[in-house]
């Protein structure tokens, strides 16, 4: 028994650091995503669950940015009028809504189905900051050779001082740095078990 407590003391001394490590390292990599990195792409994707993704998705269809826009992950129940807002039938011709998709890895075989469909080699992904590295995991799992450029949407009264600590956003951060772990973890034993 003395023995089973050592070594579980052993392996919290080790996991322990590692863990903090790994999320600081989680929250540098996220803070390393900025909007004005952007370029023009074949597609734009957008994936729901956050606010000011859909408007900012559309805007940069509106700007030319991509040649469709998909929104993957719609409730069924949603009217596209009320949170696709008031767009030119011409901008809104180019937008394919996405029902099928209620979590991320959906999100990621609704967009790859659709990427495949017109053929498309390149998108700019609009999600919130702190949920870019999962989707981007997802992203390369479904789609390897596709070129992803992250569009991070940011919280409006959002700042890069320590501020952001005592928001929600560092309680997403940290709930985002588990589901992150474990669909690394999970793809890269998937890969060793092939």
């Amino acid at each position: 028994m003395k023995k089973l407590f050592g070594l579980l003391f052993y392996i919290i001394i080790v996991a322990v650091p590692l863990w903090l490590i790994g999320f600081g390292v989680f929250v540098l990599y996220v803070f390393s995503f900025r909007m004005q990195d952007i370029q023009p792409a074949d597609a734009i994707v957008a994936w729901t669950g956050g606010g000011y993704r859909i408007q900012s998705a559309v805007t940069l269809l509106e700007q030319g940015m991509g040649q469709k826009l998909l929104i993957s992950g719609v409730n069924k129940t949603a009217r596209p009028k009320l949170f696709l807002g008031d767009i030119s039938p011409e901008t809104q011709s180019k937008i394919t809504l996405g029902y099928m998709a209620t979590t991320t890895q959906q999100n990621a075989l609704e967009t790859s189905e659709w990427m495949y469909q017109n053929k498309f080699k390149s998108a700019i992904l609009v999600t919130s900051f702190y949920h870019i590295p999962r989707s981007l995991v997802e992203f390369e799992h479904e789609m390897p050779l596709t070129k992803v450029y992250p569009y991070p949407i940011w919280p409006k009264d959002f700042t890069e001082s320590v501020s952001w600590i005592h928001t929600k956003s560092a309680f997403h951060l940290f709930m985002e740095y588990h589901k992150f772990l474990i669909v690394k973890l999970s793809y890269f034993w998937e890969g060793l078990t092939k």
